[in-house]
């Protein structure tokens, strides 16, 4: 499970990042043609360091989280929005992105993840098994509310690899084919700069502008 690897503490394999190079099939209910799907790319580095961009009509916006700062760019097409919601002056801290058990502790997932097998079906001439994950009911009822409204369906090659991935969650969802992914001992450090077209935002104001960018029609 490369991507928990990732997310461990301490790691549990060589990789401590990894890289999705995407295309957006669906954002909520926008069906997106399949000639024509934006780019989509998430990039993670824990404990701290989160990265992803996304092009909404002509325009691609970047939002990075690096520690306890963080950034949107370009801000311009933004700046309504970004004048109207931001700069509340809270104190917030970003949280931890790593999860609280070790590498070691990974076998303990069964217990705490439902996984269903749908079968297999073909996708671009690939087959291609389909995964359903959800956290288990008894489980999710010890996490915050929002936690079991977060779902994820995994298109995996025969190599394992996912190739598509469906993600639904609290309010909203998404569907990304899958086009790279890479895993690293660390991303390049000019990935977390900002341009000089950057706005800098507060934790919370992060959170606004991620939902922004990612519910667009609301």
């Amino acid at each position: 499970m490369p991507f928990l690897d990732v997310l461990t503490s301490p790691p549990a394999g060589n990789a401590k990042a990894f890289h999705l190079r995407c295309r957006l099939e669906s954002l909520g209910t926008q069906q997106y043609p399949q000639d024509a799907l934006p780019s989509f790319e998430f990039a993670l580095q824990p404990p701290g360091r989160l990265l992803f961009k996304i092009r909404l009509a002509e325009t691609e916006f970047t939002a990075c989280r690096d520690g306890q700062t963080a950034w949107v760019a370009p801000s311009a097409p933004l700046r309504p929005f970004l004048d109207e919601t931001t700069g509340s002056g809270s104190r917030k801290q970003f949280p931890s992105m790593q999860l609280p058990f070790s590498g070691k502790q990974l076998g303990m997932l069964p217990v705490l993840l439902d996984v269903q097998d749908k079968g297999s079906v073909a996708l671009e001439g690939v087959g291609c098994q389909v995964l359903d994950v959800r956290i288990r009911p008894e489980i999710s009822r010890l996490l915050p509310p929002e936690a079991s409204e977060w779902a994820l369906r995994l298109w995996l090659n025969g190599e394992g690899k996912p190739v598509r991935a469906g993600v639904r969650m609290p309010n909203n969802s998404l569907v990304l084919r899958v086009d790279q992914v890479e895993f690293t001992t660390a991303l390049p450090a000019n990935l977390w700069r900002a341009p000089e077209d950057a706005q800098q935002l507060s934790p919370e104001d992060f959170e606004k502008v991620a939902t922004r960018l990612l519910r667009p029609g609301k």
